[in-house]
């Protein structure tokens, strides 16, 4: 079985692949992919978006090019044209090869074709302002940059909604225990449902928690 984990910025999805890696699922995180895209792509992306993306190493100032590419859609548009093939590629290699259960952890996994993939989905949410302070202190971004990289996702829970995928929304409003309480019941009730056989294609709805 593969799952899809997806969510807006900050929304704490990454706190979520925490908690089901300890419950043993194997995590793919496409974030990493993301930086193998870069390092393998470096002569390209600097070529199109100049020198000020050039680390000190001679490849991808991530920091550089994410506060060019997150306030300009045009510029993150282009830098996806460049990245997204390779990291899509390797995400179908690892998922064409695994055993067990598998979890595709990708902030933007329908933008990327990913939930394709998948036999269930987990979208983390959590409210606009939470995310933006969030970002503030984990990125140490300014309020405009975290504003801008949270606005830049705000499409992920319309395409969660729109996938044709079986959904569970987790809401992460409260600390960390409430949060691994919602995972846990997200995990049994995905149990519940797949153990009468998949059901790939009905949207199962907000889950309680």
């Amino acid at each position: 079985m593969i799952v899809g984990l997806t969510g807006g910025y900050c929304a704490g999805k990454d706190t979520v692949a925490r908690f089901l890696a300890a419950r043993g699922l194997r995590i793919l995180d496409v974030d990493s992919l993301g930086h193998e895209a870069l390092a393998q792509k470096a002569d390209e992306v600097i070529a199109r978006f100049g020198e000020s993306v050039r680390a000190a190493d001679g490849m991808v100032d991530r920091r550089a090019i994410g506060k060019l590419v997150f306030s300009d859609p045009t510029a993150l548009a282009r830098l996806e044209a460049i990245v997204h093939p390779v990291m899509v590629k390797k995400a179908e290699a690892i998922a064409a090869a695994h055993i067990g259960e598998l979890v595709i952890n990708a902030a933007i996994l329908h933008h990327m074709g990913l939930h394709a993939l998948c036999d269930a989905v987990i979208c983390v949410t959590a409210p606009l302002p939470i995310r933006v302070l969030r970002g503030i202190r984990r990125d140490r971004l300014s309020f405009q940059e975290a504003l801008a990289r949270a606005r830049s996702q705000h499409k992920v829970r319309a395409q969660c909604n729109a996938s044709g995928v079986d959904t569970y929304y987790v809401r992460n409003r409260g600390g960390a225990h409430s949060l691994e309480r919602r995972v846990a019941g997200v995990l049994r009730q995905m149990q519940r449902e797949w153990s009468s056989g998949p059901t790939t294609g009905r949207y199962s709805g907000p889950t309680k928690g």
